[in-house]
């Protein structure tokens, strides 16, 4: 029988070096699936408060730690793209070679529909998810439990007490994260685990159909977030950036699983174009939630220019003309038993 090792190391082999065939057909029609203030304001009141910009709503703890909104439009997309994960990933909600954790951090939890599926599976283990809004569910199972903190300051748990910290998506939100991996490394235990999901902000093709300058509307997101980045100190590129960070912070075995998911239902592939079809329903979805506030906090774009752009970059995710697919990037990493 194959071990751990050998089967996470045959997942992340499959997708190495894959390219997308692409469907002649364009017809996809089979896939058209008042708060009360004191003079002396709680921390309660401050975390329970929230910030409106633009009809969509924002947390006001820590405010502007984090670029997305947390309304309901923004949790139907992270739940969304969680079922997209999981078809990608074979129903698999995690690829470390994790045995029986007992102690379990989710951060940046988000919805908490991925703390809350953990604790199903593992009934035994303590799964604790955190995020700066308070807007998880409160019918959850017994062993999941949800906290607002601010996981860039320092952490409250204690050292060498989980067995494995999650987190997926939190681009654009972690000012070092080499530094940010070495807390993570501190609070696990010896052979615990890291496992960090996410997807990249740039748009690529295999047959030239994206490239510099064309379309337009991708060309300018990919620059858009990268200028955000330098703007906040906080990289929208760490899709890419991931694995090298979690091996700075002293980890080994460390493994990257990066796989291609078309935008769009345009592959000749029955799986990848069901990936695409998930992916461009997100994404058209998402997109204000994504780029909404940087726009116009940041770089002073009107609200009427950034609804202009949203509507260019739909119409590219629509073209069946342009074969375009974004990396996704799994990567896992365990403390050292001798440490």
């Amino acid at each position: 029988m194959a071990s751990s090792a050998q089967e996470e190391a045959q997942v992340a082999g499959q997708f190495a070096g894959v390219t997308i065939p692409i469907d002649t057909d364009d017809n996809d029609s089979a896939y058209a699936e008042s708060t009360h203030e004191s003079d002396t304001e709680s921390l309660a009141s401050s975390i329970l408060r929230y910030r409106w910009e633009h009809g969509r709503r924002y947390h006001a703890y820590k405010d502007g730690q984090y670029w997305g909104p947390n309304d309901e439009k923004q949790l139907d997309a992270e739940d969304f793209v969680h079922q997209m994960f999981l078809l990608v990933l074979d129903s698999k909600l995690f690829l470390a070679p994790l045995r029986e954790p007992k102690k379990v951090l989710d951060i940046g939890t988000g919805s908490g529909i991925w703390a809350i599926d953990f604790a199903d599976q593992f009934p035994s283990a303590e799964v604790i998810g955190v995020d700066l809004s308070p807007v998880q569910p409160s019918f959850v199972p017994p062993n999941c439990r949800f906290e607002v903190e601010d996981i860039t300051q320092p952490w409250t748990y204690k050292v060498n007490s989980f067995d494995y910290v999650h987190l997926r998506m939190m681009t654009g939100s972690i000012p070092d994260w080499t530094e940010f991996h070495k807390e993570i490394y501190r609070h696990l235990k010896p052979g615990g685990w890291v496992e960090q999901l996410e997807l990249s902000s740039k748009a690529q093709s295999e047959d030239g159909t994206v490239r510099e300058g064309h379309p337009q509307a991708f060309t300018t997101w990919s620059k858009l977030f990268k200028e955000l980045g330098d703007i906040s100190g906080r990289t929208f590129l760490i899709c890419e950036e991931a694995k090298g960070h979690i091996t700075a912070a002293g980890f080994t075995n460390v493994q990257e699983t990066r796989i291609k998911i078309p935008i769009g239902p345009w592959s000749k592939d029955e799986k990848m174009k069901k990936w695409g079809l998930w992916n461009r329903v997100y994404l058209e979805d998402a997109l204000e939630g994504f780029a909404l506030r940087g726009l116009t906090t940041a770089l002073g774009w009107t609200y009427e220019e950034t609804q202009v752009f949203f509507a260019d970059m739909r119409k590219c995710l629509r073209d069946p003309a342009i074969h375009s697919y974004v990396d996704m990037s799994v990567v896992i990493g365990q403390k050292p038993l001798e440490s």
